[in-house]
């Protein structure tokens, strides 16, 4: 799914994530839509999806603002970058891959959430490993 894969790319780009890169963690801010759309009381309401919509992206930024450090607190760009994942998610995630329907996306939750996984690690930088030379001058010698 195409819609997905943006928006987790997206994330990943963003730092839109935890504090690790733990699978709880990468996926809270996701997790967060999830839970409050399992928890509308009519999800075929377009009034509670747009109240869903805008409460996402004031608790996923009140989580990003509560595990930052004290230095780096979020701000407008990050509000901004916050806004644009959760619209990624109702536009294109529910409304152009699921129609809308948040009961058939709620359905694949745990495909959506395992996908979506895979595409934010994809998309992370990986770790370069610096090779060792042999004759490196940091080993002990013992013939001093």
């Amino acid at each position: 799914m195409q819609e997905l894969e943006t928006m987790a790319v997206y994330a990943a780009q963003n730092r839109l994530q935890g504090p690790s890169r733990q699978r709880n963690s990468l996926l809270k801010p996701l997790d967060i839509i999830l839970e409050e759309l399992d928890r509308c009381p009519e999800p075929d309401n377009p009034n509670e999806i747009a109240l869903v919509r805008a409460g996402t992206k004031r608790m996923i930024f009140d989580y990003l603002d509560r595990i930052a450090d004290t230095d780096y607190k979020p701000g407008r760009t990050k509000q901004e970058k916050i806004n644009h994942y959760v619209d990624l998610f109702f536009d294109e995630v529910l409304g152009k891959a699921h129609g809308g329907k948040v009961n058939k996306l709620l359905d694949r939750e745990r495909l959506l959430r395992s996908a979506y996984l895979f595409y934010f690690s994809e998309a992370l930088p990986h770790a370069v490993k610096t090779p060792v030379s042999v004759g490196d001058s940091t080993t002990n010698d013992a013939s001093n």
